[in-house]
């Protein structure tokens, strides 16, 4: 896969500016002499302190590790040879290709780490000091729903009970089921949940809390020493009902899927990303709360209506998305884009919308810490604010939740649940 730039200099009391066009800056010259150059980086780093203890003496120490997947360095005036050319006053316009490779992550930005790919432009003039200026922009590796697994495609169940108080006093169980017709989303569709909760115990449920978490792994390479460290992020939530003691209730949820980066497993060796929907029944007194979870992947290609056969040896190029700077929404790809997603007609191309819930990297640093902050680049925008990167969102019909009826049959022939309508007991609450 390719990127390209189309790039423009000008110089204003001294200063090279990247405009907000793809990939376009512009130089107004005066008549200088000096060399510029254009290098292209990608890589990924991780970087976090935690408090250990060394000979009976707590200390900071700082755990960090980095990968690097694009180093492109491209001479448009001048060359290694020749760092004394003249250039010109006027407005100057250079193109430029540079290809990404397959295996690069998607872009993501952190709290303790990042996969962050660059442009930087500097003018190089002897005896002065240089002029540089930095872009991010964004890449994104195809994720095909459609190729992952088979298994995204079937429903999936999970269950937990809990007591209360100790034996003599311990209560019935409060049961918790959770259900969803599919693991396997791409963000702007909604994820419906089918939840039973079976609260026989004698403590209420005073509210069902859906949430909808992207769960981060960090891990340090040497030489640091190996550790790693997690991070939980609430991407979106749903408050719902409350259920009373001794009833059984089914409610059935919807909660969306904004933009954000895709499942990532195996393409960052340092930078983990998993998604789980979590249905937490948050109960009255001192009682701990009762959380059931199942894992869902996040991809960028939606599920087809047809089971799709990825012909073997084909390999899934990235998708690049060129001059996602910024508004929070940006337009479709161009006609000549990578369109992943025209296996299906049915499929429109999506928008690109930044995360808001991913936290951006701190550009602060302890005064005590053992191992020094890198110099971040300059990456604001031109509205001064922080770099975001876009991520599709589709406008899609999302799967339908489990059909009521069948989902509750299925589950009392499993557990033997007595016919409510034969039930002599008609003050136990709510009965499906």
């Amino acid at each position: 896969m390719f990127v390209s730039f189309s790039v423009r200099f000008w110089q204003p009391s001294g200063h090279v500016w990247l405009l907000s066009q793809p990939g376009a800056v512009q130089s107004n010259l005066s008549g200088v002499l000096g060399t510029i150059t254009l290098n292209i980086t990608g890589y990924a780093e991780t970087r976090w302190i935690e408090r250990v203890t060394t000979n009976r003496r707590r200390r900071r120490r700082t755990f960090h590790g980095r990968e690097d997947y694009i180093a492109s360095k491209t001479f448009l005036v001048g060359s290694n040879l020749s760092s004394q050319v003249s250039i010109e006053a006027g407005i100057h316009t250079y193109n430029f290709v540079c290809q990404i490779p397959a295996e690069c992550p998607s872009s993501f930005e952190g709290t303790n780490g990042r996969v962050r790919y660059m442009t930087k432009v500097t003018l190089v003039r002897p005896n002065k000091f240089d002029q540089n200026y930095t872009r991010c922009f964004t890449v994104l590796k195809v994720m095909d729903l459609n190729f992952d697994s088979p298994l995204l495609r079937v429903p999936a169940h999970s269950e937990t009970s809990k007591t209360y108080c100790c034996w003599p006093c311990r209560s019935d169980p409060l049961a918790l089921q959770l259900t969803v017709p599919q693991t396997g989303f791409v963000p702007g569709q909604s994820i419906p949940l089918s939840v039973l909760i079976t609260n026989d115990s004698h403590v209420p449920v005073e509210q069902l809390l859906m949430t909808f978490v992207m769960l981060v792994t960090y891990h340090s390479r040497p030489p640091s020493m190996p550790n790693s460290t997690s991070e939980r992020l609430v991407v979106n939530s749903l408050k719902g009902d409350s259920v009373q003691r001794n009833c059984k209730k089914l409610f059935t949820y919807d909660i969306r899927v904004p933009a954000t980066p895709p499942t990532c497993f195996n393409l960052c060796g340092i930078i983990q990303i998993a998604y789980q929907v979590e249905v937490e029944a948050r109960v009255k007194g001192c009682h701990n709360n009762e959380v059931v979870s199942i894992p869902v992947t996040i991809g960028s290609v939606p599920l087809t209506q047809q089971v799709l056969i990825q012909p073997r040896g084909q390999i899934i190029q990235p998708l690049d998305v060129n001059g996602l700077t910024g508004a929070s929404v940006a337009s479709a790809p161009p006609q000549n884009a990578s369109r992943p997603w025209a296996v299906d007609d049915s499929i429109p191309p999506p928008n690109y919308q930044e995360a808001i819930h991913m936290r951006s990297t701190a550009a602060t640093k302890p005064d005590n810490s053992d191992e020094p902050e890198p110099v971040q680049p300059n990456t604001l925008s031109l509205d001064g604010s922080a770099y975001q990167p876009l991520y599709p969102v589709f406008d899609i019909p999302s799967p339908s939740a489990p059909p009521p009826a069948d989902y509750t049959q299925n589950y009392m022939a499993e557990r033997a649940f007595v016919n409510p309508g034969l039930d002599v007991d008609k003050d136990k609450g709510t009965w499906l």
